[in-house]
């Protein structure tokens, strides 16, 4: 058994956004914004309860990790859009136990909002690829006035988050792709702080539109090495199967293989935890990998993988 300190929920609650990133597979076969979940708060209130009774208890997860600790990452889309609904949900995830976090592209985080969330996330986790507005605007993370996210906002989120939740965790996510990957965002990183900055190569889970070649993330990585402290690398082969992931609807879902898009459990509110997991992969090794600080020393022989049989061998 590994030592992971805390085990991450993806809950994807809705697939609107404001942006259109070419690189975003937010995006669920058959769903619709009118069968998402958010819109009943029992159905909500229901999932939650039903992952907390679940990853509470000696699962077979818990057993493979040894997580300590639950956090819902509340994602999209991007959540902060459906305003009352997101707070609902997180307030209610908070109150029964679970640590709370949320990534967001930072357009709807007005002082108002802030003030009703940030003494609730364990940490908040900014989707910020670039410091410059025409590389912005060529990943689609403009909306539709051709407004975007700048560094100036950005340092104005931060900033009160910090004052509002002096103890909360800052994150900040970089989607390496075909626009960005020449940028240097040194001074952005600087000035932010974050306590992580994770640096994902993009995924081609629909298409390979933004994708760049192992040398170009390579060189990427390199470029930015003055904060190798707090950044934490994932490269497509860090991806796949290595995330716990829910989408609007209630469905497990995992990234099949490249350019082949997803696979989906039936719903979990209809089947329950333990069996929905058993229709996607969750690879217990490739979700540690991720963890590297949280490692003792065990050498992995073995992984788990709850679609399948193989079990988890551990040699110290």
């Amino acid at each position: 058994m590994t030592n992971i300190k805390e085990l991450v929920i993806n809950f994807h609650m809705t697939e609107a956004c404001n942006y259109r990133c070419g690189y975003c597979y937010g995006k669920w076969q058959d769903n619709t914004s009118a069968t998402e979940l958010h819109h009943s708060s029992e159905s909500i209130q229901d999932l939650l309860l039903m992952l907390a009774e679940y990853f509470f208890s000696n699962n077979q997860i818990r057993q493979g990790l040894g997580y300590q600790s639950v956090r819902i990452n509340f994602a999209g889309g991007e959540p902060v859009m459906i305003g009352a609904r997101f707070i609902s949900a997180l307030l209610f995830a908070k109150s029964i136990g679970f640590n709370t976090s949320l990534i967001t592209n930072e357009h709807f985080l007005s002082p108002a909002m802030l003030r009703r969330i940030a003494p609730h996330l364990d940490m908040l986790g900014l989707s910020f690829d670039t410091a410059d507005y025409l590389i912005a605007q060529s990943i689609g993370r403009t909306d539709h006035k051709g407004e975007w996210f700048s560094p100036q906002k950005a340092l104005t989120v931060t900033a009160l988050y910090r004052q509002l939740n002096p103890q909360g965790k800052l994150k900040v996510n970089t989607v390496v792709n075909a626009f960005n990957f020449r940028e240097n965002l040194n001074e952005t990183i600087a000035l932010l702080q974050p306590d992580k900055w994770k640096l994902l190569r993009a995924l081609p889970v629909y298409s390979d539109q933004l994708t760049i070649s192992q040398e170009k993330y390579d060189s990427y990585v390199q470029k930015h090495k003055e904060h190798n402290n707090v950044i934490a690398i994932e490269d497509n082969c860090d991806m796949w199967e290595s995330y716990l992931m829910i989408n609007p609807e209630s469905n497990f879902y995992q990234n099949s293989s490249s350019c082949q898009g997803l696979t989906l459990s039936p719903s979990i509110l209809d089947i329950g935890v333990s069996k929905a997991l058993n229709h996607v992969n969750f690879n217990i090794k490739a979700f540690a990998s991720r963890y590297p600080s949280s490692f003792p020393q065990v050498i992995y022989l073995a992984s788990i993988n709850l679609a399948g049989s193989a079990s988890i061998i551990l040699a110290g």
